[in-house]
């Protein structure tokens, strides 16, 4: 399946608030967060939480979502039902290990901060920093991306040096923010935006030259909406970026059954099937991360 978001009309104004936090201090987990407009603006609430199974005898993990969704990691519906290759990918370490799962949506703004306050989990775009471990555990990552631009198929912009001098969408608060600063030098225009999605939009719109943000949901837009000729400029030279999921600090028990449990599903395949569901392209593809 794959999922589009509507594409608002020009008329819609660039919202400059952040809806997530890739970094607690100066940059967020991408993530996360990200108040990604996949979710079509769909309102947050705390209820209704969503459970994988209604019969099933398996004790139950509370999970915060992040409700403004970050496609294709998390996304949610009309009724905060959640989908995204974050949520398979849980719901499978829980068949390894066990338990059943309870979705509770949560603004990414505050969802480390609130683990161990209903939920023992929680799962987004989660990028694993030192300044997030010293809150919560992560489990061994389960994804990795790094930074890229995307931009018109026919834009002159050929590599990520390019930057410079150009109007260039960021989303507001995450790793990719002061990263662009340092590619433009204090030459060029930084359009800020709540998420990978309204990033992704305002070039479609040709309002921006381009948009830079992590390659996973920059690859994910260009292959959905093929119609916009849209091409992804991958940055080799950065660093990757490492998505896990994030635990209540001291939860070992839990922790080691779903590190487990991430193990089993790359050695059985089902980790390569719930990616190749969610990024079936091999353009351009983000590199999953080994397990450890």
């Amino acid at each position: 399946m794959i999922f589009r978001p509507a594409i608002p009309t020009r008329k819609e104004s660039i919202i400059m608030i952040s809806l997530r936090r890739f970094m607690p201090l100066v940059v967020v987990f991408s993530l996360a967060a990200c108040g990604d407009t996949a979710s079509k603006g769909k309102p947050v609430h705390s209820e209704p939480a969503v459970e994988n199974s209604t019969q099933d005898s398996r004790p139950v993990q509370n999970v915060f979502f992040e409700a403004g969704g970050f496609a294709p990691f998390v996304m949610s519906d009309t009724d905060n039902r959640p989908s995204g290759f974050g949520i398979d990918l849980v719901n499978a370490i829980g068949d390894k290990q066990g338990f059943r799962t309870n979705y509770i949506p949560h603004p990414f703004t505050g969802m480390l901060e609130d683990l161990g306050k209903g939920a023992d989990i929680a799962v987004a775009a989660i990028t694993v920093t030192d300044e997030r471990k010293a809150m919560v555990d992560f489990t061994n990552p389960h994804f990795d991306t790094s930074m890229a631009l995307i931009v018109p198929e026919d834009s002159p912009i050929t590599s990520i040096g390019d930057v410079k001098g150009k109007n260039i969408a960021v989303v507001v608060g995450t790793v990719g923010e002061p990263g662009l600063a340092k590619l433009q030098g204090g030459k060029g225009i930084i359009t800020r935006t709540p998420s990978v999605w309204a990033a992704t939009r305002e070039v479609m719109r040709k309002n921006v030259d381009g948009a830079f943000a992590d390659a996973g949901p920059l690859n994910y837009y260009a292959n959905t909406y093929k119609e916009q000729k849209l091409r992804v400029i991958s940055d080799g030279s950065s660093a990757k970026n490492h998505y896990a999921l994030a635990v209540t600090k001291g939860k070992t028990e839990l922790l080691n059954k779903l590190n487990q449990g991430l193990e089993q599903i790359k050695a059985d395949g089902t980790y390569d099937k719930i990616y190749q569901k969610w990024f079936p392209t091999d353009q351009g593809k983000p590199t999953p991360a080994p397990a450890k």
